[in-house]
């Protein structure tokens, strides 16, 4: 989570970087990695001075488990990065 600052994530396809999401404070990524237990799909590059806060596997399945089928419709927005 980004606590302070802003950062964008980026993909690489056929040896091009492409932007494909802008983060500010309050926004998260990595949620993806946590729910299919996977390594993220985009690198995550600062663009000002960055504070996050973040949390393992175990500990965001105990604490937001109830959250997990919202955050599985959130998944929907990045397929089109994904792909």
């Amino acid at each position: 989570m980004v606590v302070e600052g802003t950062a964008i994530a980026e993909k690489e396809h056929n040896g091009e970087i492409t932007k494909v999401w802008d983060y500010k404070e309050n926004d998260y990524f990595g949620e993806i990695a946590l729910l299919k237990n996977e390594p993220r799909a985009a690198s995550i590059k600062a663009t000002s001075d960055l504070t996050l806060a973040s949390i393992d596997r175990a500990s965001f399945k105990r604490l937001l488990g109830p959250l997990e089928d919202i955050l599985k419709r959130n998944m929907q927005r990045y397929q089109m990065f994904v792909n």
